[in-house]
């Protein structure tokens, strides 16, 4: 290690060459370290992150990832992660030596993650972000295998909650004196889009010649502020086709906003604001409460008594895969085969 001590000061400094990502030579000088294994400790560190081989921590390799990721994900999705690797992973980890952690090591720190008794979601979710960064380190680092990283745990039996159309009008009737309101929930049961679709819409997305609307963004909360990005997938950027009477009650709406910009939101509201108006409103009717994201089940059950395939149903709510939809709605379709079987009797009658 170069480190050096500062005969005026007092204080320790190291300098030292490395090469960068362009293969270029590099002189790196860094002072004011009152210890001189804390500037040895600072020398060993900035040099991991240069290093292109698996023998550096996993704190190095957490801070590799981060760059690499960065710019190639959605920067919420780049928050969410790296708030779940900081809390669960780095912690357990951080001084670890990578081609050092073998599969006995990443069992035990799965039985740590299964006593904090977390949802089945979210474990999976956990452990699937550290199967992640030793992809990266098998990729970009060098390290010969990744360890086995079984899954963690089952995932839970899918069971989704939504209101039938009769519950949803006891609850849109309790909320219509307050217009914004009444018209956002409209919006979301009728069409199915998710809460962040529906906070980004703006008065251009809306056709009401052609009775589409186009969503196109989202809105997230990253770095403790609002942001307007992508839809969650690209399947999600999508058009969809909705009812005159929707479109009439979002420009009655519209008629009692004051000069609204059409680039500018028309929810102008957070994340929170649905969930609250549910809970305030349910707890005062004695109706059932669900989540604001039960209103996408909610509009696929009415969907799935309707006839609609689900094909269709899969490209009006933005689902990457119909393998999602069935599998989502699986129980749905088939409480409609003995409708279907009636259906074909009579054909052959």
């Amino acid at each position: 290690m170069a480190t050096y001590k500062d005969q005026k000061s007092g204080k320790w400094y190291c300098k030292f060459y490395y090469t960068n990502w362009q293969g270029q030579k590099k002189q790196k000088l860094k002072r004011g370290f009152e210890r001189k294994k804390d500037s040895q400790e600072w020398e060993r560190l900035f040099l991991e992150q240069f290093s292109k081989n698996p023998d550096i921590t996993f704190a190095s390799l957490y801070s590799k990832y981060k760059r690499f990721k960065e710019n190639r994900v959605k920067p919420s999705t780049f928050e969410n992660q790296c708030n779940a690797i900081e809390l669960h992973i780095l912690p357990y980890f951080k001084d670890w030596i990578v081609s050092d952690i073998s599969p006995s090591d990443i069992a035990e720190w799965q039985n740590q993650l299964l006593e904090k008794k977390f949802s089945a979601s979210h474990t999976r979710q956990i452990n699937a972000y550290l199967r992640m960064l030793f992809k990266y380190a098998v990729d970009y680092l060098g390290l010969q295998k990744m360890p086995s990283i079984a899954q963690i745990c089952k995932p839970e039996k899918g069971n989704i909650d939504f209101w039938t159309p009769e519950e949803y009008k006891i609850f849109s009737d309790n909320i219509k004196d307050n217009i914004e309101l009444y018209t956002a929930f409209e919006i979301l049961f009728y069409t199915g889009m998710r809460k962040g679709e529906l906070l980004a819409l703006t008065l251009n997305d809306i056709d009401f010649t052609g009775k589409t609307i186009n969503i196109n963004k989202t809105l997230a909360y990253v770095g403790g502020e609002y942001i307007m990005q992508p839809p969650k997938t690209q399947k999600s950027n999508r058009i969809i086709d909705v009812p005159q009477f929707l479109l009439d009650e979002i420009k009655e709406y519209i008629s009692r906003l004051y000069a609204l910009d059409p680039e500018h939101r028309l929810f102008n509201r957070s994340r929170v604001w649905l969930g609250e108006a549910i809970t305030r409103t349910c707890n005062k009717i004695d109706l059932k409460k669900i989540r604001v994201h039960d209103l996408r089940h909610s509009h696929a059950s009415v969907l799935i008594n309707l006839g609609a395939n689900p094909l269709m149903i899969a490209e009006r709510l933005g689902h990457e895969d119909v393998k999602v939809t069935m599998n989502t709605y699986s129980h749905l379709f088939q409480s409609h085969q003995k409708e279907i079987i009636e259906k074909l009797e009579k054909i052959k009658l």
